[in-house]
């Protein structure tokens, strides 16, 4: 995490891992988010876990317990983090067959970077990219 003081009006705080956010306001992918989701992609981005989880799936899709093993979380806390982060549009899901007829989901980041830049002006803007 990196924070980048431009002046005593401008904080922009990046975080490497679109979409932009204004005070209440996500344009995500096409499609504008109010009120609860851009508070939840907030919430999100302040957790250690959930960005974990988004570094580890940046380049490829990893399944659950290979994001467990990868980034020591466990298991059950993974399960929860990328349902939440897929219901927010953080993450896509994808599912197959193994040769056993055995059904397993991969998941994989659709974000490489996240840019917050606060205002003293109420107005926040989010760069998801």
């Amino acid at each position: 995490m990196q924070t980048i003081a431009n002046d005593s009006s401008l904080i922009a705080l990046v975080i490497s891992l679109g979409t932009i956010l204004i005070p209440m306001q996500v344009l995500q992918q096409g499609r504008t988010l109010e009120g609860k989701d851009a508070d939840n992609i907030l919430k999100i981005m302040s957790n250690e876990q959930a960005l974990q989880i988004l570094r580890s799936t940046i380049d490829t899709p990893k399944s659950a317990w290979d994001i467990s093993t990868i980034s020591e979380i466990p298991l059950t806390q993974v399960y929860r983090w990328v349902r939440r982060l897929h219901n927010s549009g953080l993450v896509r899901v994808s599912g197959d067959t193994n040769a056993s007829g055995k059904k397993f989901f991969m998941y994989q980041s659709r974000v490489r970077s996240i840019k917050v830049t606060l205002t003293p002006t109420d107005e926040t803007l989010i760069e998801l990219s």
